[in-house]
C-alpha cells in the first residue's frame, strides 16, 4: 500500500513532501482522523525534537479526548514531535475581558477561573487550576524537546474578533499570559496560567482553527497574527504560527488570514468536507497502490499550494511537505492495533529514507545497479514498521511499459528497444499483512537491465482522466462557462479569488468585469495521454460542494447551504447568512 492510500484511508492530514509532481502526488502536512487502521506502539523516555526541515513530523492535537491521558503521557512518544493545545475557546470580547480556555479533564472547572476585568463574572472562564497540565508543559519541552503550540478557536461559536484593535489587543494579552514572563504583567497581576512556583513557563507558538466565518473580513485576525510575528522578534526562542483551515480552496473562515498573515505551517482539514476529503481520495483511488495512477477526486492538496503561491503563508510548510497532524491524541491512542501516531511517523520515515520511491523519480546516471539498491533499500526498511522484522516478506519487480493502445504480453531474455519505460515495484508485508507497495514508472533509457534479467512486458491502455465537478484548466482542459474564471486551483467561478492571482486565462475569462474569449487550448502531444476537451458551457459551472445563489443548486436533505455557497451540516454552514432556499438552516 503506498504513503498516500494508507494514510488518505483515514480521513485528513497535515501537509508538508516532495514537490515534484503535484498533479499526481497529493502528499502531505494534511489533518488525519485517528479513528481508522494501526500501527506499533512507542513508549520512550528518549528527546525527539522538532525539526523544521524534516518530512516526517508529526503533530498531535491534545486536550480534548475522553478520560484523557495526561500530556506528558503524549510527550514520551519518541514518535511524536508537535502537540497543539485544545483550545483556547473564548476571546475576551465573549468573556469578561479575560479568553476562556478548555482542556477536558485536566483543569478542575467551576469557580476555579481567573477573575477577568468586565462586569460579569458569569464570563469568566479562564481556568486556574490545571495543576498536571502545569507541571506537564515544561517537561514536555525540555525533556521531551517536543514543540508545545497553543490552539485558538475550535468547533464552538463562542469566540469572535471585531477589528484590527480587537486583534492586537488579544495577541499582546496572548504574548504577556503564554511567552515569555514579563515583569510588569506579573507585577499587575494578570494571569500567567502554566507558570508554576519559581518556574516561568512559554509556549512555542499559536495555533489558528478558525471554524466560524470573521465578521469583519478577517481584520482582527490578520492584525493579530501580525502584531504576534512583531512579538516573536524579542523571543529567545523560535515561535510557530500554525493554521487549520477546511479542504474547500479558498477556506471561507482562513482563506483571507492565510493570504494576509504569515504562517508556519498549514495543516489542512481534510475530513469535514466531504467533497474534498481524504476519505473522497481513498474511495475514488482504489486501484493506486497498484497502478499508481491518481484518479482526480477533488482532493484538494494540490490546490491548497497552487493557493498558497504569491501569498503572505508561501512559504508554509504545505507546499513544503513536513508531516502528517492528527486529530485527536487520545483516539489515536486508543486505536486497537496500536497508536496511531507512532504508525504514521513509521511510513514517514520510510519514505524519507528512500526519496527515490517516495518522489517516483530516479537520477539520470542511474544503472542497474543503483536501481537494485533503490528496491533493496525500499525493501528493508521493515523492520521499523512493525515490532519485528524477523518474519517480513520483502518482493520486488522490475517491468518495462511499452508505449501502445493494446493490452499485450510478452517475455524476453533482454530489454527491447521500444521499451519507452520502467515500472519498480516494490512491496513489504509482516508475516500475515502487506504493509504498503509502492509502484513507480521512470525513464528506461535512465536504467540498464542486465542481458540475463528476465523480464515481463506488459502494455497498458492509458486510464481514463476523471473530472471532478466544476474542475478546469490544467490537467482536465475544461473551460469554464460565460463569464467564469478558472482559478489556480482548477475550479470555475466569478469572484476575486477565482479572477485573481494565477487565474488561467486559457480556459475562462480572469476579470470579474470584461469576458474576453477563452483562448483555445493548445492539441496535446501524440505520446501523451489525450483528454479530450470539453466545450464552454452556456451557463455558469458550479464548483464542487457548492450551492445557492447564483448556481440554483440546493444541498442534500439534512445540510445547510452557508452564507458563502458551501453546503454542511454544523453552525459554520446553518448559522447567520444560511441560504435557507437552497436547504435547511437548522
Amino acid at each position: 500500500m503506498s504513503l498516500v492510500s494508507f494514510l488518505y484511508t483515514v480521513a485528513s492530514v497535515f501537509l508538508f513532501i516532495c514537490s515534484s509532481d503535484a498533479s499526481s502526488h497529493a502528499h502531505a502536512h494534511a489533518h488525519v482522523d485517528a479513528r481508522a487502521h494501526s500501527h506499533a506502539h512507542s513508549h520512550s523516555s528518549v528527546p525527539s525534537s522538532y525539526n523544521p526541515t524534516s518530512k516526517s513530523n508529526v503533530a498531535l492535537y491534545w486536550g480534548q479526548g475522553a478520560r484523557q491521558q495526561g500530556l506528558a503521557h503524549f510527550c514520551s512518544q519518541t514518535t511524536v514531535d508537535i502537540i497543539p493545545l485544545a483550545f483556547i475557546n473564548v476571546f475576551p470580547a465573549q468573556g469578561n475581558g479575560f479568553p476562556g480556555d478548555n482542556f477536558g479533564n485536566q483543569c478542575w472547572g467551576g469557580s476555579y477561573v481567573f477573575k477577568g476585568p468586565g462586569g460579569n463574572p458569569l464570563l469568566n472562564q479562564l481556568q486556574s487550576e490545571c495543576p498536571q497540565l502545569v507541571a506537564d508543559v515544561p517537561v514536555c519541552q525540555s525533556t521531551y524537546g517536543k514543540k508545545i503550540i497553543l490552539s485558538l478557536g475550535g468547533a464552538t461559536n463562542t469566540y469572535q474578533l471585531i477589528g484590527a484593535t480587537q486583534g492586537v489587543t488579544f495577541a499582546d494579552w496572548l504574548w504577556g499570559a503564554f511567552g515569555p514572563q514579563n515583569a510588569a504583567w506579573v507585577a499587575a497581576g494578570l494571569p500567567r496560567p502554566f507558570d508554576s512556583p519559581g518556574l516561568a513557563v512559554e509556549v512555542d507558538g499559536f495555533d489558528f482553527d478558525i471554524e466560524y466565518a470573521p465578521t469583519d473580513s478577517s481584520a482582527g485576525y490578520v492584525a493579530m497574527i501580525q502584531r504576534l510575528r512583531v512579538l516573536f522578534q524579542s523571543a529567545g526562542k523560535q515561535y510557530l504560527i500554525t493554521g487549520a483551515p477546511q479542504c474547500v480552496v479558498p477556506d471561507a473562515n482562513m482563506g483571507v488570514m492565510i493570504q494576509k498573515a504569515q504562517f508556519d505551517i498549514i495543516w489542512v482539514q481534510y475530513y469535514n468536507t466531504p467533497q474534498c476529503s481524504a476519505r473522497n481520495w481513498a474511495n475514488t483511488n482504489t486501484n493506486y497502490a497498484t497502478t499508481g495512477f491518481e484518479v482526480p477526486s477533488g482532493f484538494s492538496y494540490n490546490a491548497w499550494s497552487n493557493f498558497l503561491i504569491g501569498t503572505a503563508s508561501a512559504n508554509a510548510k504545505l507546499p513544503n511537505f513536513g508531516g502528517i497532524m492528527i486529530w485527536e491524541a487520545t483516539l489515536a491512542d486508543a486505536h486497537l492495533s496500536g497508536a496511531y501516531y507512532s504508525i504514521v511517523k513509521n511510513i514517514l520515515n520510510v519514505y524519507v529514507s528512500n526519496q527515490y520511491v517516495m518522489c517516483g523519480t530516479v537520477p539520470p546516471t542511474q544503472t542497474s545497479t543503483a536501481l537494485s539498491t533503490l528496491v533493496a533499500s525500499a525493501n528493508t526498511v521493515s523492520s521499523s514498521i512493525v515490532k519485528s522484522s524477523s518474519s517480513s516478506a520483502k518482493t520486488s519487480t522490475i517491468t518495462p511499459v511499452l508505449s501502445s493502445a493494446k493490452q499485450t504480453s510478452a517475455t524476453s531474455t533482454t530489454k527491447p528497444a521500444s521499451v519507452s519505460s520502467i515500472k519498480i515495484s516494490s512491496t513489504i508485508k509482516s508475516s500475515t499483512t502487506t504493509l504498503f507497495t509502492t509502484t513507480k514508472s521512470v525513464p528506461a533509457s535512465s536504467v540498464k537491465l542486465p542481458s540475463t534479467t528476465k523480464t515481463t512486458l506488459t502494455v497498458s491502455a492509458s486510464p481514463t482522466l476523471t473530472t471532478p465537478l466544476g474542475a478546469c484548466g490544467v490537467p482536465y482542459g475544461i473551460l469554464c462557462g460565460a463569464g467564469q474564471c478558472c482559478s489556480s486551483s482548477g475550479y470555475c467561478g466569478n469572484t476575486s479569488p477565482y479572477c485573481g492571482a494565477r487565474c488561467q486565462k486559457s480556459f475562462g475569462i480572469c476579470s470579474v468585469a470584461s469576458s474576453p474569449s477563452p483562448t483555445p487550448i493548445p492539441s496535446p502531444s501524440p505520446s501523451k495521454t489525450v483528454v479530450p476537451v470539453k466545450s464552454p458551457s452556456p451557463t455558469i459551472v458550479v464548483p464542487a460542494g457548492a450551492c445557492g445563489a447564483p448556481y440554483g443548486v440546493s444541498c442534500g436533505v439534512g445540510y445547510c447551504c452557508s452564507l458563502y455557497g458551501y453546503c454542511g451540516n454544523t453552525l459554520a454552514f446553518c448559522g447567520t447568512g444560511c441560504q435557507i432556499a437552497f436547504g435547511t438552516c437548522s
